[in-house]
Formats: C-alpha cells, structure tokens, sequence
C-alpha cells in the first residue's frame, strides 16, 4: 500500500472513533465538538488557517453527526482533502489517543503516524 493511501486509511479509521464517539453523546455537551471548534478558533486568532477553510469547518461542526460522519468519510479527493485537515487531531486525552493509535495500527499493518 502506498504511504498516501496508508495515511488515509489511518485517518478514516481515527476519524470513524471521533465520529462514533460524538454520536454517542449530547450534541450540544459533546467534548469532542467542542474541542475541535476550540482548535479551530485557535488557528484563526492565529492566521493558521484561511477564512475559507475556517467557514468550511465551521458549516462541518455545526452538522449533525451523521452528515458530517458523510462528508469526512466520502470517497473522492473531497473527503480526502478534509480528512488531511481535519480538526481532531488532539480531542482526547493523550494517554486515550495514543491507545487508540495503536489499535488502528495494528489494524493498519504499522506505521508510526498520528492522526493529523
């Protein structure tokens, strides 16, 4: 397996995690929305990220679970374009991530990535 397709495996498989964590929980107390709208805040006080981007992540975290579940996991340069700049890189606590990346590794055959 090429090492793109590789690192797009292993995001699909971190962002399936976040996305069936946050739709297990209440939308509005969801840690993990919150934590990704944070880093994006973050990022344009810092000018890290273009306003287009910015207002294209803003419309993802203001859906509901299922059609942003779609639209980050969709097939095509598209999804593949958000899952590389995506915005739950760090939602858990690191002892938590680094569990899980591990999982995904293993499943992925290795690689010593993360999930950005």
């Amino acid at each position: 397996m090429r090492h793109e397709d590789r690192m797009d495996h292993m995001r699909l498989a971190w962002l399936r995690t976040v996305l069936d964590r946050m739709a297990s929980c209440a939308r509005e107390d969801c840690r993990i929305r919150a934590n990704a709208q944070a880093l994006l805040d973050l990022k344009r006080s810092r000018n890290m990220v273009s306003e287009h981007h910015a207002q294209r992540w803003e419309k993802l975290l203001a859906m509901d679970a299922e059609d942003l579940r779609k639209a980050l996991l969709a097939p095509g340069a598209q999804g593949r374009e958000l899952r590389h700049a995506h915005l739950f890189a760090g939602v858990f606590p690191p002892r938590e991530q680094n569990r899980i990346l591990r999982d995904i590794r293993k499943e992925s055959g290795g690689g010593n990535s993360g999930p950005g």
